[in-house]
């Protein structure tokens, strides 16, 4: 027992229907056992149980990512803050923590490691030892990873990932480019959706958006849509972006060829956040570095070619 009127077991099964079920927004029951478990943190943020409290919060971060109800996410963020504070100066002996290597995947298995931890005589087949996971400095590093879910790219030091919902993106425009949208799929809307975060994007993210417009105009100009108002979105958005890079210049003998719709816009989700440039970087081996890959003269090269398939495309339809 962790808490005076809820076993552990419990509160970790609360905590991982909110991880799987993220999307499911402005839950009234899920804003109360997040601001429970944020209460509880922030009560004691270096205390023995700080680890349970922030293990709880880590897998609830996707739902404070995407879907939470007004004041929940301030609370939230103010308990890890605390507890990172509290605890990532604290002496240890350890070389490392797991923390260190915690992907985004390994949140699947937090309810059992969770429960494990809190109990000695648990089979324990990790590959960190208990202490190690225990550790005041591996508690504030899971504090930050927690941080860096609801707040990508506020964390420098943990592991890069995707932001919450980034990879649903992928998949979803990968079967529509492939040709068989998911059910249920408004492919006018998916593409309008697109538009528009170009348009909205930030200008380190403006590059990854750009490619993932290239990728859905490459669909928009088949004869799969026939809406010319989703073109005039799409046109708008580019012709937004294009002044951004039109007057540059580079010393490149060449830029990399995309890959194909489906995997450049993947490419693009991947490119439009912190963590998902981190990883590029980090996993990209011999592929082309991104100062080429985003080289401001083969961004204007890629949105005139796409202005003009789009305005080849409405000319069609007239």
């Amino acid at each position: 027992m962790i808490s005076d009127d809820i076993p552990l077991d419990e509160l970790a099964g609360s905590w991982e229907e909110i991880r799987e079920e993220y999307d499911d927004a402005l839950n009234d029951a899920y804003d109360r056992t997040v601001l429970d478990c944020a209460a509880r943190l922030a009560a004691d943020p270096d205390g023995e149980s700080a680890y349970v409290w922030t293990i709880g919060l880590l897998m609830t971060a996707p739902y404070l990512a995407v879907a939470p109800g007004d004041g929940v996410v301030p609370e939230a963020r103010a308990a890890l803050e605390a507890a990172d504070g509290a605890l990532r100066d604290r002496p240890c002996e350890h070389e490392t923590h797991p923390y260190q290597e915690h992907e985004a995947e390994f949140d699947e298995d937090l309810a059992r490691q969770l429960c494990n931890l809190a109990d000695p005589n648990a089979a324990w087949e990790e590959n960190h030892p208990r202490e190690q996971w225990l550790c005041p400095r591996n508690v504030a590093g899971l504090a930050r990873i927690a941080l860096d879910v609801i707040e990508p790219g506020s964390a420098a030091d943990v592991p890069p990932r995707l932001p919450v919902g980034a990879q649903d993106a992928i998949d979803a425009l990968s079967a529509m480019l492939h040709g068989y949208p998911d059910p249920g799929t408004d492919i006018d809307e998916e593409i309008s959706l697109q538009a528009g975060a170009l348009l909205s994007a930030d200008p380190a993210d403006r590059p990854g958006r750009l490619l993932v417009a290239a990728a859905v105009t490459w669909y928009a100009v088949s004869d799969f849509v026939r809406n010319v108002s989703v073109l005039d979105e799409l046109t708008a958005a580019l012709e937004v972006t294009l002044p951004h890079y039109a007057d540059a210049t580079c010393a490149h003998d060449r830029h990399p060829a995309l890959p194909s719709g489906p995997d450049t816009a993947a490419l693009g989700i991947l490119l439009s956040s912190p963590g998902g440039r981190a990883l590029h970087e980090r996993n990209r081996a011999h592929k082309a570095p991104l100062e080429h890959l985003l080289c401001p003269v083969a961004l204007a090269e890629i949105t005139t070619e796409s202005l003009r398939a789009l305005s080849a495309r409405r000319d069609a339809l007239r």
